[in-house]
């Protein structure tokens, strides 16, 4: 069955099969044989992980992202698009490692970089770029960039209130704006769960982890963001 938004819905299911997994290790879910999250189909892979994870989560077992399930899976409406877009660049990494270079070059050519650098920023640049946003920084690929624009658009929030979708801005070693990624599962007591590029392997990769809190330095409203006239 062809669906334009069925990448979206896919990527937000494999997400949520590498939560449940990490929770549950004795009760794992094997994504399904011929799964595609790239391709703009609901096929009988799809339809039989959906029927897990809605067995899993005791909802109707339907076989469809239905409203409910889509409920599970992703916030509604622009915070589900930017993180089902930040998801599907799980695993993408530097190469050679630790050279800011490689399949990462997208990122920073999206920021207006076209050289190998620092890239956080432009990863979070090339996602909202993706899902429709036309108001960025004039320097994009700079953290201090967006921190700057954060403020003087009365964009920024405090860290308690973060949602899915909103760009964590953390200091490090004194720095106020050492790094920018997205807010993913939020701040669960001490540890922040986010999503970023250019941190974990290979010198940098799009990853999903988690820090300590104390460390956020400022949280820019993602939908006070895509507002912006």
């Amino acid at each position: 069955m062809y669906d334009p938004t069925a990448p979206r819905k896919k990527y937000a299911l494999l997400k949520w099969s590498r939560r449940w997994n990490k929770a549950n290790p004795g009760r794992q879910i094997v994504v399904p044989a011929g799964f595609s999250p790239k391709t703009k189909a609901i096929g009988k892979p799809a339809r039989e992980f959906v029927r897990m994870m809605q067995r899993e989560c005791g909802l109707r077992v339907t076989g469809q992202f239905d409203e409910v399930t889509m409920r599970h899976l992703l916030p509604v409406g622009i915070r589900g698009a930017v993180m089902a877009m930040a998801h599907s660049q799980l695993g993408v990494h530097e190469w050679p490692s630790s050279s800011n270079s490689g399949p990462v070059m997208k990122y920073l050519k999206a920021a207006g970089y076209p050289w190998a650098g620092p890239w956080c920023a432009a990863f979070v640049t090339w996602v909202l770029m993706r899902c429709g946003f036309k108001h960025l920084p004039a320097q994009p690929a700079s953290v201090e960039a967006w921190l700057e624009f954060g403020q003087r658009h009365g964009l920024l929030k405090p860290a308690s209130k973060s949602l899915q979708g909103d760009l964590w801005i953390w200091q490090f070693d004194g720095n106020p704006h050492a790094h920018i990624g997205f807010c993913d599962e939020g701040i669960k007591g001490n540890l922040a769960y986010f999503l970023d590029g250019n941190v974990g392997a290979y010198g940098g990769a799009v990853t999903d982890s988690e820090r300590y809190a104390g460390q956020l330095h400022a949280v820019v409203d993602l939908v006070k963001l895509h507002q912006l006239k």
